[in-house]
């Protein structure tokens, strides 16, 4: 087992969880090499673990080290144990970042592995880094010891000065196996060869569950020419086997292969205990982390293909798992391959007038003419019942005009409210430093009730209150989306149209219930989106400029929100209401929850751009640290 960490350094858990600087000491498992930063400096990226080294290399701590001289940089490979101190860990996206800023010098030392089994080796100092206690040592020593599977019967002479209990010792047929973990690398679909292993981080294209085992076809988006060529248009062409040695599975029909075409899909044959998970987990277009994935020729043929067997050291363990999160340049990189690859396709059939969705574009528009045909009749139908007499009963009570809106409720009814003017001045945002250092945090992840009332809304127009998603493209930004690109209620997903994805998004103006009289009004944006939006609506977001019913559902669904501020909003030029001459708003007011959270501000905050000043902004407030105080309204509903 590793020894006990040395004094003043924390685990990477604990380091992750927290937020200032930390001495850590881990194994690399994941790197990316030396580059350019958006600033002037140097920066290498690399992510440490002290526990589980070959799995999720991403759940670890990840290191961003700048410096303007190059060779300052830490010269870590995968395997290495380094040690860092006073490194700063702070949120970026919404994950911990360890930061060694290019005006800092964050001393580091570096353990690696020898000749054999020896780890007792002498360690690498990085600059102005004094060199490492014994502690320290033995605690990077066991860690290479754990990482490689090795644990030596006789303990080193630094483990001697330090424990007394000798380290037990593993069988020699398994210390004299080379583990997986040495040779597992991250690497593209382009760069794989028979006869290796590889981890790789994929897109599901098709799933062929069996007994016993599950087959993957999977890509990146790189070409290998030792693949099977998928071809568009050549019918004569056989499928690759999926697995099936008698050729029991019938082979798919051209037409229902979803693409990419070319040599970018490999075929990953999952056995048991991957089997299992892949049938119960795995989805096709999952973004998928694949680990110690045995690269090899398929049977009788010179083609590459893939398996991931059990593992005979840990069988339970799973070398499967489905990425939730986008925060890995390697899944951008891979999104931002296969949208540029489906562009070029798409391109290249319209110059060829060969759309393969065409066909199915006339049928979406036969639809779509057979449901406003339908919507038309049913309008005037109801036009005609108002002609022969018959009105619409309105229900009319009345109520005080102050008083809460019974028809909105809102969760957690045992928190007392409170008023705007309170959550802005939050006292528990400010803070003092041991020094006497006062200072004020940006924001605080906290929730609140509030009686509001709505005084303005964004955008003017409610068809815009609903806007097209994509969550593949909502990882990457706005200037690298191709929204633009796409035309009707459907969208391009590979070579097949899907119907587009829709979002609930706008923000509301609201000041208190029962503003104090003489007093200034607070007055603060409450955004709104996605399922908290879903939740006060009842209404899943659609296009709004072709969905009439529900637009008027929407809009009668607000008027019990906001009374008639649409129809004041409207009579004004281009829409733009003052709120201050609201004097009267006719909207009640109603209790609603609020979030309050932070957003990066657009000033330079980048961590790749750091500086010695990075605690600075460029965004004009000098206590936001980088950040933006924003407000959210969610549990809370429409009852009506």
């Amino acid at each position: 087992m590793p020894s006990s960490l040395p004094p003043r350094f924390v685990d990477i858990t604990s380091a992750k969880s927290s937020q200032g600087y930390v001495n850590v000491i881990g194994v690399v498992v994941d790197l990316l090499p030396k580059s350019r930063s958006a600033g002037s400096s140097f920066v290498i990226t690399f992510t440490i673990k002290d526990s589980e080294f070959d799995v999720d290399p991403w759940k670890g701590l990840k290191i961003k080290y700048f410096n303007d001289a190059e060779r300052f940089l830490p010269d870590v490979r995968v395997g290495d144990v380094i040690l860092l101190r006073s490194v700063r860990v702070r949120p970026y996206k919404g994950f911990p970042v360890g930061v060694a800023s290019q005006g800092y010098k964050v001393p580091w030392v570096i353990f690696r592995q020898g000749q054999g089994s020896q780890t007792g080796v002498s360690p690498i100092c990085g600059p102005e880094s004094d060199e490492p206690s014994l502690q320290e040592t033995a605690y990077a020593n066991s860690l290479l010891n754990r990482k490689l599977g090795i644990y030596s019967a006789q303990p080193s002479p630094v483990q001697s000065a330090r424990f007394s209990t000798p380290v037990a010792t593993v069988s020699a047929s398994r210390s004299s196996r080379p583990s997986f973990t040495q040779r597992d690398k991250f690497s593209l679909i382009k760069d794989v060869t028979p006869h290796t292993f590889a981890d790789l981080v994929v897109q599901v294209v098709k799933t062929y569950p069996e007994s016993g085992k599950c087959i993957l076809h999977v890509t990146d988006y790189t070409t290998n020419k030792s693949l099977f060529d998928y071809t568009l248009h050549n019918e004569d062409e056989d499928y690759p086997r999926e697995g099936d040695t008698f050729n029991y599975l019938s082979r798919p029909k051209r037409n229902n292969w979803p693409g990419p075409y070319g040599q970018m899909t490999l075929q990953v044959t999952l056995w048991e205990p991957h089997a299992y998970y892949a049938q119960q987990n795995v989805k096709e277009d999952d973004i998928v982390h694949l680990s110690n994935v045995h690269i090899k020729l398929a049977r009788g043929s010179e083609r590459v293909e893939a398996s991931i067997h059990t593992d005979r050291l840990n069988p339970d363990r799973i070398h499967v798992s489905v990425i939730d999160g986008y925060d890995d340049p390697r899944i951008t990189e891979l999104l931002k391959r296969k949208r540029e690859y489906w562009k070029k396709i798409r391109g290249d059939d319209a110059r060829l007038g060969k759309d393969a969705g065409t066909l199915q574009n006339g049928a979406n528009g036969s639809k779509k003419n057979a449901k406003k045909k339908r919507a038309e009749q049913q309008r005037k139908k109801k036009e005609t019942k108002i002609d022969e007499g018959q009105i619409e009963i309105v229900r009319s009570v009345q109520v005080k005009r102050n008083e809460p809106n019974r028809n909105i409720a809102a969760m957690h009814p045992a928190i007392p409210c409170r008023s705007l003017a309170d959550i802005l001045a939050n006292e528990s945002h400010n803070n003092a430093l041991p020094g006497g250092v006062e200072y004020r945090l940006p924001f605080q992840n906290l929730c609140y009730r509030a009686t509001v009332r709505v005084v303005d809304f964004f955008p003017p127009k409610l068809e815009d209150f609903a806007v097209p998603y994509n969550p593949e493209y909502a990882m990457l930004s706005g200037s690298e989306s191709d929204e633009d690109d796409e035309d009707g209620d459907t969208i391009m997903h590979g070579r097949h149209r899907r119907r587009r994805l829709w979002e609930w998004r706008f923000c509301l103006l609201v000041e208190n219930g029962t503003p104090p009289r003489g007093q200034p009004r607070e007055r603060i944006r409450l955004f709104v989106s996605g399922p908290d939006a879903e939740f006060l609506l009842k209404l899943t977001a659609v296009n709004l400029r072709q969905n009439e019913r529900t637009l008027q559902e929407l809009r009668e669904k607000l008027f019990i929100l906001w009374g008639d501020l649409e129809e004041k909003k409207n009579t004004h030029p281009g829409g733009k209401l003052d709120p201050q001459s609201l004097e009267n708003p006719s909207g009640r007011p109603f209790t609603c929850c609020i979030k309050e959270y932070g957003v990066k501000c657009e000033g330079d905050h980048d961590p790749d751009a750091m500086t010695d000043d990075d605690d600075q902004n460029s965004c004009g407030n000098e206590d936001c640290l980088g950040w933006e105080r924003r407000f959210a309204m969610f549990g809370t509903t429409i009852m009506s």
